[in-house]
């Protein structure tokens, strides 16, 4: 039986352009703080991947984001990913030796209405050697918080991209924000897990905790790129972390911007969905 998932509580808020919903990568952004604390057609060949901003240092989020922007369908090896990179002149952070496949899928027929106020674009496929272990490759507040863990596939689903305008309270006014092309990453099957070092869980406290993702979010401030890992702790308690392509660093306190952005879009990242596997169950 599923817990009950408590809600964030800050105070973002988000009105939609679109009548009817306030609609937010698949992106391994590997953070964990929480809220309080502030903190991409099977059987078609694959397109080019053109879309592939050089302010995304890391080779794999480039990789990512750029399938999902020019909405690119089909499946692609590891070693496409591995050449990808070197064609950026970039060494990833992350262990590509180990991923074999990545595929982006139309939903089937019929599926794609399955999250309310939202359209699903595509579902994708990450499957890896065997399952993952390997020491969180960002820092946090100057601390190298733990290690990962990956189930050895994950299928995550892409919500359609939306522009909406974000609110929050400040102490004397709300604030109202644009971004656009926001997309939401919602993990199906598979786990991918954040184990906190005992240490520096001890030293940080309610910034680190262990944490089980449930999705992420990317969308456009501007000409900035958001991305955000949206999470619960062993106590289902609301985390989120963001992350800072530009600069590929874990953003340690939070800005109202990202923690508005993460309070709406978690009505599509909630486990409490029959449509997510249970947190902290690895299979």
């Amino acid at each position: 039986m599923k817990k009950a998932f408590r809600s964030p509580g800050g105070a973002g808020t988000a009105e939609c352009g679109v009548s009817a919903c306030v609609m937010a990568v698949l992106l391994l952004v590997l953070a964990a703080g929480n809220a309080s604390a502030g903190w991409d057609e099977f059987g078609l060949a694959p397109k080019e991947v053109t879309a592939a901003p050089d302010t995304i240092l890391e080779p794999f989020f480039a990789f990512v984001i750029g399938m999902a922007e020019t909405d690119s369908l089909g499946s692609w090896r590891g070693s496409d990913v591995s050449a990808f990179a070197l064609h950026r002149g970039r060494e990833s952070r992350l262990p590509m030796e180990r991923l074999a496949t990545i595929e982006r899928r139309r939903p089937e027929p019929g599926s794609g209405g399955r999250y309310p106020g939202a359209i699903v674009r595509a579902e994708w496929v990450i499957t890896f050697d065997s399952a993952l272990d390997f020491p969180l490759p960002y820092s946090i507040v100057g601390y190298h918080p733990g290690s990962l863990r990956v189930s050895s596939a994950l299928r995550l689903v892409e919500l359609a991209p939306q522009d909406m305008t974000l609110a929050w309270r400040t102490k004397r006014e709300i604030v109202r924000h644009p971004v656009s092309t926001v997309r939401v990453f919602t993990c199906e099957s598979g786990y991918m897990l954040l184990d906190a070092d005992a240490v520096v869980d001890h030293l940080l406290g309610d910034l680190l905790d262990d944490a089980w993702t449930v999705g992420f979010v990317a969308a456009r401030d501007g000409d900035q790129l958001l991305g955000l890992s949206i999470m619960v702790g062993r106590d289902l308690r609301s985390i989120y972390g963001e992350f800072d392509f530009a600069r590929d660093r874990i953003e340690p306190n939070g800005r109202p911007l990202a923690s508005a952005l993460a309070g709406v879009t978690r009505r599509w990242l909630d486990p409490e969905l029959e449509l997510f596997p249970d947190p902290w169950v690895e299979k």
